[in-house]
């Protein structure tokens, strides 16, 4: 629930991870891998180390990739994790339209976000990987990119000579960039608040205050007060004769790269209309038009006007918002017209001639980009990053539809094990809170869905229902007021869940005695509500845990404040109906089934009190606790780690499987002892079929 809020806000700094190995080969590593031979079963790394674009979130506000000045090439940032040295590369490809990449620039690190303004304060870091964007300069002769170097995004240059350098080293980020109107130099926007540390040592020697700077669950320190500052410079593209940058060249920052697009007289973007519903609008000179069809809302990334001045953009709808299309709008009283509709998730589109590129993905192929032809539908592949999943073996994936008991349509995709058999009864496994795009490892990358199958389990991953009030004009604090009322988010959340899972047990496909739920974040905190409020589920594995009454004080005082405003206790005495409905630790003897937690060490604290009084209990959970985490885990021999274990919970709780030797053996041993122990009559575990 809070990641939710948190990424809300706006953000730009960057956050470090442990020293990348000396001996990394980035221009190896990023190098696209093509699998020969005959197809083999998916591992662990595969997901792992995934050549990756955009962000690991599905958070881009900035474009994806960018087009030169010609449409002949696309330049696009890369990354890619490696499991054995817990470390990543990242890199820029240019890429022609016929397909053929180059790898310009490669070094090792990764960026990642740290908000600007969190509840007053800034620095507030959250997993989530930053989006890079190259830029074109207007002959296409340069292009311009951010690089991490030393923890350290600095403004980098490659020319079509083949080099590459670094324009601008400060010693803080370089958060964004523009090429200068004049074409010879770069105007970029710099942080000049420096290190959130530096500013708290002197504080820190007297001790620091308790006040609203402070958010215990993830730091024992105070964050600095305010949101982020910056500073402007102009650079030539030599990296000489930097000064300060003109109030023209800073005024450009003012406008967001995706918020509008012009062409000639013509501007289209998404803006809110009277009755506060985000529509296509549009600008020709002064004159103001709104596009008023049902069809010109739910849109997602930046509209584009056509060489003939009518408009396209690129929209949800569907059952349940499942499907992606793209419309043609030609203004005034017109319904627009639909040109194309996929199952696929489409990001960060730019049109080129008549034709559309998108970075593209579906359940069992990773992001790629994708010319789309919409005089009649046909694609052509551009850039495919990972061809070597097409050798690897995925589940059959089902995409599924339904309504649930509050009448809300709901859609999740069933994952079949590669060796499935009808009439068999398998177990399942449930994931969420998205399902659009690559099943990797469900909403922050926790849960390995294509292992599970492989390991013979169904998995269902399910896409958070529409709110009960979604199609109500309410400002946003009423809408969570009414949200949070009687726990109705959470309840039209898990009744999406039971409603299928009920079906998929009645036609014989699923073991009801088998039944695993998964959750981060908000999917974590359906979890905590299924454990008291639903007999479906049989185990449960969970980042990040729990909504208790110790949240009053651990959350600090700026978000508890919020909290209350949307209905949340003021203290732990207060609304005993609301923790009786939630809390964990004031009902532990309730509690259905067995929790593993795997939690970042900045996410500990709020999952304390429930734990105890959970082993107070003898209700079985296990608690592993990765340091130097957030709430989306960042290092990736932390992921690979939390992957298996996850699978090993689930094979000895709904399969009764346990490891042969070794470490993995005495952890089964211990869940084994706390099954025991259970004074809740324990569990009959049924044996594998």
């Amino acid at each position: 629930m809070l990641i939710s809020l948190a990424m809300s806000l706006a953000g730009a700094a960057t956050a470090a991870l442990p020293a990348v190995a000396a001996d990394l080969d980035c221009a190896k590593m990023l190098v696209v891998r093509r699998l020969a031979g005959a197809p083999r079963p998916i591992e662990a790394t595969d997901l792992i180390e995934t050549l990756d674009i955009g962000s690991n979130g599905g958070m881009e506000s900035d474009p994806v990739f960018t087009l030169s000045p010609d449409r002949s090439r696309l330049a696009v940032a890369v990354r890619r994790a490696d499991g054995r040295s817990n470390s990543y590369c990242s890199g820029i490809y240019i890429v022609d339209q016929n397909g053929q990449a180059s790898l310009i620039d490669a070094g090792p690190g990764v960026a990642f976000w740290r908000y600007d303004n969190f509840f007053g304060t800034r620095g507030f870091p959250t997993g989530v990987t930053k989006v890079i964007t190259p830029l074109w300069s207007s002959n296409g002769d340069n292009l311009a990119f951010l690089k991490l170097v030393n923890d350290r995004l600095q403004l980098w240059r490659w020319d079509v000579g083949g080099h590459s350098r670094p324009v601008a080293a400060p010693e803080d980020d370089i958060v964004d960039f523009r090429f200068g109107a004049d074409g010879k130099g770069l105007v970029y926007k710099q942080r000049a608040d420096g290190p959130p540390t530096e500013e708290l040592n002197q504080e820190a020697l007297r001790g620091y205050r308790l006040d609203e700077r402070f958010f215990p669950f993830a730091s024992r320190a105070p964050f600095p007060r305010g949101g982020a500052s910056y500073r402007f410079y102009r650079v030539d593209l030599d990296g000489s004769a930097r000064g300060p940058a003109t109030e023209a060249e800073i005024a450009a920052f003012a406008n967001d790269r995706s918020a509008a697009l012009r062409n000639g007289a013509i501007m289209v973007d998404v803006k809110a209309d009277a009755e506060g519903m985000g529509r296509i609008h549009m600008l020709i000179g002064t004159a103001e038009q709104f596009c008023r069809s049902a069809s010109c809302t739910d849109i997602e990334g930046q509209p584009w006007v056509t060489q003939s001045g009518h408009i396209r953009f690129v929209r949800r709808e569907g059952w349940g918002r499942s499907l992606a299309a793209i419309y043609e709008w030609k203004g005034g009283d017109t319904d627009p017209a639909r040109l194309f509709q996929t199952s696929d998730l489409l990001k960060g589109c730019v049109p080129i001639d008549d034709d559309v590129l998108c970075v593209r993905e579906n359940a069992t192929r990773p992001r790629y980009i994708d010319r789309i032809r919409l005089q009649d539908g046909k694609s052509r592949t551009i850039f495919e990053p990972n061809p070597d999943h097409a050798k690897i073996v995925h589940g059959r994936v089902e995409r599924l539809q339904w309504t649930n008991a509050m009448g809300i349509p709901s859609y999740g995709d069933l994952v079949y094990p590669p060796t499935f058999q009808p009439g068999r009864h398998y177990p399942l496994i449930i994931t969420q809170y998205e399902s659009r795009g690559f099943l990797r490892g469900g909403t922050g990358d926790e849960f390995p869905i294509q292992l599970f199958a492989k390991a013979g389990y169904l998995v269902l991953n399910i896409e958070r229902p529409q709110s009960p009030v979604s199609a109500k004009q309410l400002a946003p604090l009423e809408r969570q007021r009414r949200e949070n009322a009687d726990f109705l988010a959470r309840r039209n959340i898990l009744s999406t869940i039971e409603t299928k899972v009920l079906e998929l047990i009645n036609t014989g496909l699923v073991d009801p005695d088998r039944i695993g739920i998964t959750g981060l974040s908000d999917g974590s905190t359906t979890t905590q509500f299924a454990a008291l409020h639903s007999q479906m589920f049989n185990a449960a594995s969970i980042s990040g845990c729990c909504w208790e009454p110790s949240q009053t004080w651990l959350l600090g005082t700026a978000i508890q404040q919020h909290y209350q405003s949307i209905g949340w206790p003021a203290s732990p005495e207060a609304s005993s109906a609301i923790w009786s409905q939630m809390s964990l630790s004031r009902n532990a003897s309730r509690v259905a089934f067995p929790i593993l937690m795997q939690v970042a060490d900045g996410e500990l604290y709020p999952m304390l009190e429930a734990v105890r009084a959970l082993r107070a209990a003898n209700s079985p959970v296990d608690v592993y606790v990765f340091p130097d985490e957030l709430h989306i885990k960042r290092q990736p021999i932390h992921r690979l780690n939390v992957y298996r274990r996850n699978l090993r919970w689930f094979d000895f709780w709904l399969m009764d499987k346990m490891p042969a030797d070794g470490i993995e053996r005495e952890e089964a041993s211990r869940w084994a002892q706390m099954r025991r122990d259970w004074k809740q009559g324990g569990i009959d575990l049924p044996t594998s079929d």
